[in-house]
């Protein structure tokens, strides 16, 4: 209260810690209550300044933006390349159905079942295939940033 001394570290319990006092010679120590204790910064340090994101191994928007644009632009690709070999096996199936009939007939039609069985499970293929063909390019930089994207569709 005398303007003496400032509390910095008091004990609570059994500690066998000693309380710590700053010493204020010219009876200037801060008043209790007046303003909250000012934590000093590390040397050198700019206290406005944080690291940044690049520190931490975060990706920029920009590279964000260029690795979802390669996705994107893969799975077309891969998606006209798979979809286009079961969409011609599926059209030789159906004209196959339409000129047989017994077994031949059963044979195709749970090939057709099969076939557009596959279809639905083409878009996980796709995004799988996308992404190891975008892991296996390293001429492109930002693929170390695939393992925050998720592989599964919505």
């Amino acid at each position: 209260m005398a303007g003496i001394a400032e509390g910095l570290q008091s004990p609570k319990g059994p500690q066998r810690i000693k309380s710590i006092i700053r010493v204020y010679p010219a009876f200037d120590a801060p008043r209790p209550g007046n303003k909250p204790r000012q934590l000093r910064a590390a040397p050198n340090a700019s206290s406005s300044t944080e690291p940044t994101r690049g520190a931490f191994g975060l990706p920029t928007v920009e590279e964000i933006n260029a690795l979802l644009n390669r996705i994107q632009q893969t799975e077309r690709e891969v998606s006209q390349q798979m979809q286009g070999r079961l969409s011609a096996d599926i059209d030789r199936l159906k004209k196959q159905i339409a000129a047989s009939d017994g077994d031949e007939f059963e044979r195709a039609f749970r090939e057709l079942e099969n076939a557009m069985r596959q279809r639905r499970e083409l878009a996980g293929q796709i995004r799988e295939e996308a992404f190891r063909r975008i892991d296996a390019d390293a001429s492109f930089e930002p693929r170390r940033f695939l393992r925050l994207i998720s592989r599964e569709r919505p």
